[in-house]
């Protein structure tokens, strides 16, 4: 036997072995990196939704206490007119927000109704500043304010929660669904989206 012969086989034999190591070890990082990066998305998105939470709620709150008139909000000198720019403004995050989980989320009917319920609540305190009327949840028990915080709550759950499958919608599917959670539909169910949580 050559000394090619008895050194080559083991040479080749631990070349295979660290290459195969290698590979196997790049793709698991590989991955790693990616769900890492996934699940800190997911995080950033949850603590926006929290934030915009919070922001309706001191919206809903400066405007009651500022409604005594209860004029219409037309131009801007009116005194809730910085109340308007907000709430339209948390609105249009949360439009955002729900376009990016049609985009990246495989959702049930039950998510769709869940987020296209926390868009129309959000809308609430918007409508109610253009009338010039006190959004009017005077209790923690008002059935409209107990279904934002289900559906809120809800929310941050899914916001919190790894997807129930990997990968990302189709760009159909993403579409469809986003024009379901935006469909005016949840106008009039929004609060009875939230009955299930309760």
């Amino acid at each position: 036997m050559s000394i090619i012969e008895s050194v080559g086989a083991p040479l080749l034999t631990a070349a295979v072995t660290l290459g195969g190591g290698w590979l196997v070890t790049v793709r698991v990082t590989d991955r790693w990196e990616q769900v890492k990066k996934s699940r800190e998305m997911d995080l950033a998105a949850a603590q926006d939704f929290q934030r915009l939470y919070g922001e309706f709620v001191a919206i809903w709150k400066t405007w009651d206490s500022l409604t005594d008139g209860h004029t219409p909000v037309t131009t801007p000198e009116h005194v809730g007119w910085g109340c308007l720019e907000r709430a339209t403004a948390a609105e249009g995050q949360i439009e955002a927000l729900m376009a990016k989980l049609a985009a990246e989320r495989f959702l049930t009917e039950d998510d769709i109704d869940t987020l296209g319920g926390v868009r129309q609540a959000f809308k609430v305190v918007r409508r109610s500043i253009k009338r010039g009327q006190p959004v009017g949840w005077r209790s923690s028990g008002a059935a409209p304010y107990m279904a934002i915080k289900s559906l809120s709550a809800a929310t941050s759950v899914l916001l919190n929660t790894e997807p129930r499958t990997r990968g990302r919608p189709s760009a159909a599917v993403a579409a469809r669904n986003f024009k379901a959670i935006t469909d005016n539909r949840h106008e009039t169910s929004w609060t009875d989206a939230a009955r299930r949580f309760v």
